[in-house]
């Protein structure tokens, strides 16, 4: 049996130490100092100017953004649209989901042509015509290192480019690739990023911050910034860049993509669908609400090669992990590169019946579970701590695992406190979202609920095909998932939810097989 967990508290992100202000009119009211869900507490720290708080108030986050000039962007191209124009065409061209447009193909020719898939690539987009091109990276696949050597290539063909992304801490990550192999290769360039001062500035060499758009020049090889700063009028001149680079582009709206689109000739999208979608959204009429990938591929898994680029070598798991993300998620088409077969787990005494390699599910019975789950927890925490007893070995040299080499993921917030609690020092515990873009040796998921009837966010959350995937491929060699085996008989009341729950129960398959 489980803990109960608080009925009706309110699921929310705040954390101590985050700034909390009063939803009813805006004003800050202090920060948290203490959370407890358990508890249903919140203790806040207010400065004497504020004064004694209302009896009875809510707080949350900072006011929602200003996105007038966004909606001013997509002004501009929707009544350009209306008067026949051509002033964007790489905006019509994304709208109508056309084919890309590349100098010297024909339509329907793969676009990545040769052996080598990085240098077609940057070859590919050298010949975009007003037109933009989606390069897909599943796990480990290296999308950000292809996108960063894209961008060089482009800045030594003396081409201007912007870099945007859904977040400063996104767009930071590719810069420093990008100057990274731009002092590699030799590649001198002036870089601007549009920071707004809050930790978002990016610390590099070519690379300076500005804190305001009007202080963007307009005449250098690289300018960085999110939505706000592309969708600026003053892009808008003659299409002030050659190529737009939107990496994560999964996680960013079609119509954030179209008003940074009024900046530039043309745009390379990078990311993949089928990992973590856009992590704020609203309700909007037909499919305006999608993230700009959603709304190119619909129910595509992967990208056809005439429409776009699939890198195809995982770096990151091993054949036995990447075998079951490639079946399930990348219709069979993604492989492991050479390299991760010399990576291993040794495993010096029994660890719970595992193999060092592979997808595992290991069922615990347990009831009335929901949100949190102590028969889980006490699971996960006895396979970590055996983990710890055993080695790790990539090429010649081997070591012992640490708290570092195990990822420890759980769908609620509940479970990853209970989890942290109860693991070492240090452990690595949280949702998925914490984890994406990151890897170990291990990873062990946690999926909490105990049958279909404890679902609290219903199927469509906890068996996400994302979510699913994001958590299994992090691991370079060996996937964990703990779950109560009520969960394989889950019933379901559409398609959707029988494909979703179909890719759970294809797990505990790969797991039979493997044992």
């Amino acid at each position: 049996m489980c803990a109960s967990s608080p009925c009706r508290s309110t699921e929310t992100k705040r954390r101590p130490g985050d700034d909390v202000f009063n939803a009813a009119n805006g004003d800050r009211v202090g920060t948290i100092t203490e959370l407890d869900e358990w508890k249903r507490r919140v203790r806040i720290k207010i400065g004497a100017k504020n004064g004694p708080l209302p009896r009875r108030m809510s707080v949350g986050p900072k006011d929602p953004y200003d996105t007038t000039g966004l909606r001013d962007a997509l002004y501009r191209v929707a009544d350009d649209v209306l008067a026949g124009g051509q002033r964007y065409p790489v905006a019509g061209e994304l709208l109508r989901i056309a084919a890309p447009r590349i100098s010297g193909r024909q339509p329907g020719e793969a676009l990545a042509q040769g052996d080598d898939l990085l240098a077609a690539t940057a070859e590919a987009v050298a010949g975009l015509d007003q037109s933009f091109l989606f390069i897909q990276g599943p796990p480990g696949a290296g999308k950000t290192y292809t996108a960063a050597h894209v961008i060089v290539e482009m800045m030594r063909a003396g081409r201007r480019v912007g870099v945007a992304s859904h977040s400063h801490l996104a767009i930071n990550n590719l810069l420093k690739i990008v100057e990274q192999l731009a002092t590699k290769h030799a590649v001198k360039f002036q870089g601007v990023k549009k920071a707004s001062g809050d930790g978002s500035e990016f610390d590099g060499k070519y690379i300076e911050n500005v804190a305001n758009n009007k202080e963007v020049p307009l005449d250098i090889e690289l300018i960085a910034g999110t939505a706000w700063l592309f969708a600026d009028k003053r892009f808008d001149n003659d299409h002030r860049l050659d190529y737009l680079f939107i990496d994560e582009a999964g996680q960013v709206s079609l119509a954030n993509v179209v008003a940074m689109g009024t900046s530039a000739k043309n745009i390379v999208l990078i990311g993949d669908q089928m990992q973590l979608g856009q992590p704020i959204q609203a309700l909007h009429p037909g499919r305006a609400g999608l993230s700009v990938l959603d709304y190119l591929l619909g129910d595509q898994a992967t990208v056809s090669a005439d429409r776009g680029i699939f890198l195809n070598r995982s770096r990151r798991m091993r054949p036995e992990v990447c075998r079951f993300i490639s079946d399930t998620f990348y219709d069979g088409r993604l492989e492991p590169h050479d390299c991760t077969s010399a990576r291993r787990l040794i495993l010096t005494r029994e660890v719970a019946g595992l193999r060092p390699e592979g997808v595992f599910f290991r069922r615990v019975e347990h009831a009335d579970c929901s949100q949190k789950s102590e028969p889980e927890g006490a699971i996960v925490k006895d396979l970590f701590e055996q983990l710890l007893k055993q080695r790790f070995q990539e090429g010649r040299k081997s070591r012992a695992l640490t708290v570092n080499d195990i990822l420890v993921v759980s769908p609620y917030n509940l479970q990853v406190n209970h989890l942290t609690s109860i693991l070492p020092s240090g452990a690595r515990v949280g949702t998925v979202d914490k984890f994406q873009g990151q890897e170990a040796p291990v990873v062990i998921v946690s999926m909490v609920a105990s049958s279909a009837e404890d679902l609290p966010r219903g199927i469509d959350f906890l068996f996400s095909a994302n979510r699913l995937n994001v958590a299994v491929s992090r691991a370079q060699c060996l996937a964990i998932v703990v779950a109560s085996p009520k969960l394989l008989a889950t019933p379901c009341q559409t398609v959707e939810q029988l494909r979703l729950v179909n890719n759970f129960c294809r797990l505990a398959e790969y797991s039979t097989r493997s044992e």
